[in-house]
């Protein structure tokens, strides 16, 4: 099982801890278990949050990855070098080593994965279990699967980046065109990467595909330029956007090498993917010609008639919904902005979404689900500082 949040956010949300939450809510005082006012094709009741208790004389926390037992990973933090990794299971949080301070990643084997924050030089990264303890990768984690194998990217000897995969104390380079960087994005169960390859600075984003010591680069749309990935699920379809002939911006899928134009069924709207499922499910984001965000859609690669229709997700009473991740089960989890402007995580499940509660501060965040449909994040207490929560 990947774990099942998408890259941008797994990124993002390792580093949550170090970074108060902004916004009308910042500044709120009430207290109690927080959440927007009933709303159309949403549920009028927030999901409370389970705080998980770890270090609570600091005062950001998030939890960043769950895996399919309930086993939570997370960070603590007094500030942007000061993180401090946690696990928590059966109601119970423990540190993580030192030498593991930024978990993105728990597989249902509980091998922690993540980030290493430094200073004066590049970020690293690590690998915990309890065979081998805590491993220098010596790159960010960016992706996790069950056997245990992670993807990133290390710096080249000629100052270009390359996409790697790590596995069993072994690092492989997975290879990148000359005059090109590349990095790992994500990884399937099957060991199928996702890779995104760019000019030595960083633009002209392409993508390509590792499979059986093979890179493969993947189609563009015509007359398009870049494209970038975002997730891979166990069949090997990876997901992302593209830019079309005209310049806008397109979700997409990779089948193979079969490029499929998910955004043509959004007529006068820009999307990105950001996250797909084993059954073939795929959520974005859409926003209007002018770049503003709107909601965020599901399509379904085993309906060919959705592809023409993407579901609508709705949102909280506000403008707009980002999902981020969707379990096997079909529940997408995102961030949404209520009537009031604030922003709250959310689960939407079966046609309805349903805010994740918060301790009072008035805005939540969604990390990351599990095959189960319980949830992680954080949430914000009165004063600005955020707890790493479990949502059932």
């Amino acid at each position: 099982m990947r774990t099942l949040m998408a890259s941008a956010a797994a990124a993002a949300a390792a580093v949550l801890a170090t970074n108060p939450m902004t916004g009308p809510a910042a500044q709120a005082t009430t207290g109690g278990h927080g959440g927007p006012r009933p709303v159309a094709g949403g549920s009028d009741r927030p999901i409370a949050p389970v705080d998980l208790g770890f270090a609570p004389d600091l005062p950001y926390h998030s939890a960043t990855a769950i895996n399919d037992r309930g086993v939570v990973a997370g960070t603590a933090s007094g500030g942007s070098y000061d993180l401090h990794g946690f696990r928590w299971a059966v109601g119970r949080s423990a540190a993580l080593p030192d030498g593991a301070p930024g978990p993105s990643e728990i597989n249902n084997g509980d091998q922690i994965a993540g980030f290493v924050p430094h200073r004066d030089r590049l970020n690293t990264g690590f690998v915990l279990d309890a065979g081998r303890g805590v491993v220098d990768t010596g790159f960010p984690v960016d992706g996790q699967n069950e056997r245990g194998e992670v993807v990133g990217a290390l710096p080249g000897p000629d100052g270009t980046r390359r996409a790697v995969r790590w596995w069993r104390g072994q690092t492989t380079d997975l290879g990148a065109p000359p005059g090109t960087s590349s990095g790992g994005v994500a990884i399937s169960d099957g060991g199928q990467i996702a890779v995104r390859v760019s000019d030595a600075d960083g633009n002209h984003a392409r993508v390509a595909r590792w499979a059986g010591g093979r890179l493969d680069a993947l189609p563009t749309l015509p007359g398009g330029g870049a494209a970038w990935a975002t997730d891979i699920n166990g069949r090997g379809d990876i997901v992302g956007w593209a830019d079309t002939a005209t310049g806008s911006r397109h979700a997409v899928v990779w089948l193979g090498r079969r490029l499929v134009d998910l955004g043509a069924s959004l007529p006068g709207r820009t999307s990105q993917a950001t996250a797909v499922n084993d059954a073939g499910q795929v959520v974005g984001q859409t926003s209007d010609a002018d770049g503003q965000p709107g909601h965020g859609v599901r399509w379904d690669l085993g309906r060919p008639r959705d592809l023409g229709q993407p579901r609508d997700l709705g949102t909280l009473g506000g403008p707009v919904s980002s999902p981020i991740a969707i379990n096997d089960r079909g529940d997408v989890i995102g961030d949404s902005t209520s009537a009031d402007g604030h922003r709250h995580g959310f689960r939407w499940r079966d046609g309805r979404m349903t805010a994740l509660g918060d301790f009072g501060g008035g805005e939540s965040r969604a990390a990351a689900i599990n095959n189960r449909g319980q949830v992680v994040g954080d949430a914000l207490a009165p004063g600005g500082h955020t707890r790493a929560v479990l949502w059932q």
